[in-house]
């Protein structure tokens, strides 16, 4: 009996198969968490050691963070509401990622002020080349005629009041997860994102469906009860302690 899991968003239906279960592993408390451990590492040895070190261990989660992250933001790509994607600006050079966080969490306060709790967001901060922090954010729930009104108004930049503001109205096409997600990966392997998060999102928006843990018929009984027939993508790999892995995505009608 094998391993399985189910990841559903959206109008993607994912499958992992494993020939062998998870090992059980107990839980024990880590004297030293990875966010504490990463942080020390500023007061030990050289800057570019500690800088390696960081993109090092970075980099190896990278892509599966990716993945995570795509995921989120496909799974509120529903085809029925178009999100506003919102470039956000310091017209100062602000170096400081945690003042960023610190000034976007404050626009989202007066946001909702302005517009009401309903909206969702989801952000990805940057470094520009001079060094300043950038934002990348997608937001649901706004009024559709923002794009319009700013170009004359300047509200969003009024509220943000830190520098300039770029609203564009998508299409809510599938490729802006992928868009959003290759500034996340450049962002989780920067040494100045040291103790920090990653990306920033509101509480409400829509999560993947995930379902781990089931036996080869139920997954199989699965699929034949949601009518899923040819996988689009079909990939088996050697994994280290699970066997052969297997991963397969279907779209939905």
């Amino acid at each position: 009996m094998g391993y399985n899991k189910v990841i559903k968003y959206a109008k993607t239906l994912e499958t992992y198969t494993y020939e062998k279960q998870l090992p059980f592993r107990p839980r024990t408390r880590r004297s030293i968490s990875r966010k504490t451990s990463l942080s020390g590492m500023a007061s030990h040895g050289s800057t570019t050691l500690r800088q390696d070190e960081f993109k090092e261990k970075r980099r190896d989660n990278a892509r599966c963070a990716s993945l995570v992250f795509r995921r989120l933001v496909s799974a509120n790509l529903d085809g029925t509401h178009h999100p506003l994607l919102i470039a956000f600006t310091y017209a100062e050079n602000e170096t400081s990622l945690k003042t960023g966080y610190k000034d976007f969490g404050a626009f989202i306060q007066a946001l909702r002020y302005k517009f009401g709790k309903q909206f969702r967001y989801i952000a990805v901060p940057e470094f520009q080349t001079r060094g300043a922090v950038h934002f990348h954010a997608l937001f649901w729930g706004l009024p559709d005629t923002i794009t319009q009104e700013e170009r004359h108004s300047r509200l969003v930049a009024g509220i943000w009041g830190h520098g300039y503001v770029d609203v564009i109205q998508t299409d809510g096409d599938q490729r802006i997860s992928s868009y959003l997600a290759k500034y996340m990966a450049k962002a989780f392997t920067d040494h100045r994102l040291m103790g920090q998060k990653a990306y920033t999102r509101s509480r409400n928006l829509i999560k993947p469906e995930i379902v781990s843990g089931i036996g080869n018929y139920g997954l199989e009984a699965l699929l034949e009860e949601i009518g899923v027939d040819k996988p689009e993508i079909d990939k088996t790999y050697d994994t280290l302690r699970l066997g052969k892995g297997r991963h397969r995505i279907y779209k939905l009608d």
